[in-house]
């Protein structure tokens, strides 16, 4: 009985251990499927911006940017905006990791110095469990 007592208190220690982490490696995929969403937003805003030469006024629904979404943008994502180049999509508030609740992933674009240069991207995310590839940069 003693042994089992044991088993029972080492399984539940691990169980402290691994859910913690598996919450946030959740987290991290679901974030990782709203960058992956709002991604294909940014050749739509390169192109835009080739065309004008400027990233004001390039917002969802204009120059050739797909119209933006305010409800179900994607499986964890609840909306994706295209503002002034900035592609933002936040969170749904549930059914989604507790650590990305409500949170943002914003893709911001950044003007080559030649015009001939690619634009650079830098993303930026509030959630606390938040992918490699989305760095503390905004």
């Amino acid at each position: 009985l003693i042994e089992l007592m044991i088993v029972i208190a080492i399984i539940g220690i691990l169980a402290a251990i691994a859910i913690p982490a598996y919450q946030d490696y959740t987290g991290k995929a679901q974030l990782g499927d709203a960058i992956a969403i709002a991604s294909g937003r940014k050749v739509a805003v390169a192109e835009a911006y080739i065309n004008t030469g400027s990233l004001t006024n390039l917002d969802g629904d204009t120059n050739g940017i797909p119209p933006n979404t305010t409800t179900g943008a994607g499986k964890y994502a609840e909306s994706l905006v295209v503002d002034e180049g900035v592609i933002t999509a936040t969170m749904k508030a549930t059914g989604v990791a507790s650590c990305v609740q409500g949170k943002i992933v914003r893709l911001t674009p950044v003007a080559p110095a030649q015009a001939s240069d690619p634009i650079k991207w830098t993303c930026y995310s509030d959630a606390s469990c938040k992918p490699s590839t989305c760095g503390d940069s905004s």
